[in-house]
Order: structure tokens, then sequence, then C-alpha cells
């Protein structure tokens, strides 16, 4: 099979298309659609281990990719994370979930990672109808479904984003009830001084930045607000049948991954990528 492997850590150059053996699994897929996802040019660059210590990181040489589609050898249309990476043409998915017949391809990669994100960080702060709401990266992947939550929750969403909305500009902005929090550094430092003292919370599931969160303990304790991870409370078939509408980005080949990675590197992309073999 084909596969896009790295052999160093590095820019998106070190990503090549090369010809690997198959994988053996009970479940081995010819794959249709791959998900592209920001976190994989982080541990691309070698940063995995940095902001994610409880990361292991790759051995290389190594495929990137935690999402698939792809058709069983019995004809199944299915979804998953793949046991050995999912930039490939075949992967061996461990624990399959069936897409519904009218769910594309692109529909169903943005709801599996992105759209279970998305879910479980809206449970996790708990919105009220009212509560003012910011979202960063509003135009990405799990930002695009954190504003239809939002906003079906009954709450002003103020959206942040490189593309448009209010960017992150927010001097002079009201106080929020509530952060979806993606970005770490110093942007992820104003949006928790945005957080109305005593009743704010901001659920914590990203750092595009490259940088970790820049709060202490005394700063959560010196304004009262909660601060939380992403908890693990929800499955793909839960998102699968909530009726979202994800933002559908842009579509690339195999051969085309490198350029992909530049793209979201570069924040230019909007919505879920896929790459097709």
């Amino acid at each position: 099979m084909k596969a896009v492997r790295f052999h160093e850590f590095g820019g998106p150059e070190v990503l090549r298309v090369e010809e690997v053996p198959d994988p053996v699994g009970d479940t081995l897929v010819d794959v249709t659609a791959i998900g592209l996802n920001y976190g994989e040019t982080v541990i691309r660059r070698g940063k995995g281990r940095e902001l994610f210590p409880w990361y292991p990181g790759p051995s290389l040489p190594a495929v990137l990719g935690s999402e698939v589609v792809g058709v069983t050898q019995d004809g199944r249309r299915v979804m998953g994370v793949p046991r050995d990476g999912a930039y490939a043409t075949k992967a061996v998915i461990e624990n399959p979930i069936d897409v519904p017949d009218d769910v594309s391809d692109h529909e169903a990669l943005a709801l599996l990672l992105q759209g279970t994100t998305a879910v479980a960080a809206t449970k996790a702060v708990r919105i009220q109808p009212g509560d003012r709401v910011l979202v960063e990266a509003a135009s990405g992947g799990v930002g695009s479904l954190l504003v239809q939550l939002a906003q079906r929750a009954g709450a002003t969403v103020l959206q942040a984003s490189s593309k448009g909305g209010i960017g992150y500009d927010w001097d002079g902005l009201e106080p929020v009830d509530v952060v979806f929090e993606s970005i770490g550094g110093a942007v992820g430092r104003r949006a928790f001084e945005l957080l109305k003292d005593g009743v704010g919370r901001m659920v914590v599931f990203g750092y595009a930045s490259g940088e970790p969160l820049d709060v202490t303990a005394s700063d959560i304790f010196r304004k009262g607000v909660a601060v939380m991870g992403l908890p693990q409370n929800t499955t793909p078939e839960e998102v699968l049948g909530m009726g979202l509408k994800p933002v559908l980005g842009d579509v690339y080949r195999l051969d085309e991954i490198a350029e992909a990675h530049r793209a979201l590197e570069a924040r230019t992309t909007k919505g879920k990528l896929i790459a097709r073999p």
C-alpha cells in the first residue's frame, strides 16, 4: 500500500509518499477518506511530548493521523481511529463505527474526533440561556461546531477567528461567562482574564499557539472561576445523532498532505480538512 511517512521531525517537507507493507488485522479497510488535524503538525515537528507530556510520541519512521473512513472486505463503510496511522491507502480500525448512509465521508470525519471534542467541551461548561460565550478559532472544525452548540443552548456567541468575527483584539470587550480555549499562550491568558469573576467557566482542549495556557492556580483562586480539561464522556454515535452541520473544508490528495500541513500551520484553513487516497 501507499502511506505518507516521515523519518525525521521537521517541516511539512519531511512527509513523503512511500510503498509499505499492508497492515494486518481483523478490520482491514480500504481507506476512502483521511481526517487532517492541526495536532498532527505539532507531532510532525517533534513538539508533541513538549506540549503533551503524557503522549509517548511516535517511533520513526511514522505514519501520522488518527481518523479514517474506509470500506471493509465485506462492504461495510466504517470510521474510526486506525491502529497504525491514517495517512495511507489501507488501515486497521480496531473499534469500527458504521457510517450512516446519509452521512458523507467528509461529514463523518468532521464529527468523529472534532465533533466529540465539541460536544464534550459543551457539556463541561454547562451553558445557560443568555450566557456570553467566547469561541476561539471559531472558523475551524471544532470551533464552528462549538458555535452551533452554544447557539442551540441559547447563548450569545462571540466568534474569534483570524479569518473574521471579533478577531483577537479584545480591548474593551465585556466579560464572558464561558470560554472555549484551544490556543494557549498569550491569547489564552487574555481569554482567561475576560471570564466573569465568580461564575466564569473555561474548558481547555488545545494549544494551537504552541504554548500551554499561562494560568496558575493562584490566578484561578483570585478570579473564583473554573478551568477544566476535556471530559471523555461523548461517543461518535452520540454526535452522529445530534443533527450537527459541520463546516467542510478543503480536500487533498495523499501526495498533497504536506501542502495541507502548511495551510493548517498558516491558519488559512476553514472547517474540516480531509485527504483522499
